[in-house]
C-alpha cells in the first residue's frame, strides 16, 4: 500500500510540473484535460490515482509522454512542448518565433 501512495504522489508532482511548466491553473489544465479541477488537485497532491484513460486525456492534450508521468524518463518535455508549439505555426511564425529565441538566446550569453 505504501509503494502506490509514493507512486501516486510522484505521478502528482510530475502533472503539476508540467502544468505549472505550461503557466496554468488547475482549472484551466483540467478543463483542458477534460478531468475536473477538484479530481486534478487530488492527484497532484498524490490522495487519488489516475486511471489509463485519464493519463491518454493528459498526455494527448498536452502533448507529453506517458514515460515521462509514469516512469520519469523522457524529462526533456520542456523541449517537447517548444517543438510542437513551433510546429503548430505557419511558416512565417515559426521564423518570426526561431528569430526572437536567437535574439533572447544572444541576450542571455552577453549579460
Amino acid at each position: 500500500m505504501e509503494l502506490y501512495k509514493d507512486f501516486n504522489l510522484t505521478v502528482g508532482l510530475r502533472i503539476r510540473e508540467i502544468r505549472e511548466a505550461l503557466n496554468m491553473t488547475r482549472e484551466q489544465f483540467s478543463e483542458l484535460c477534460g478531468i475536473s479541477d477538484s479530481f486534478l488537485a487530488a492527484v497532484e497532491n498524490g490522495k487519488k490515482s489516475i486511471t489509463t484513460k485519464t493519463l491518454y486525456k493528459i498526455c494527448a492534450n498536452v502533448g507529453i509522454s506517458a514515460d515521462y508521468i509514469v516512469l520519469g524518463k523522457d524529462q526533456d518535455f520542456e523541449t517537447d512542448m517548444v517543438l510542437e508549439l513551433l510546429n503548430s505555426l505557419t511558416p512565417n511564425q515559426r521564423d518570426c518565433a526561431v528569430r526572437i529565441l536567437k535574439d533572447f538566446s544572444f541576450a542571455l550569453k552577453t549579460t
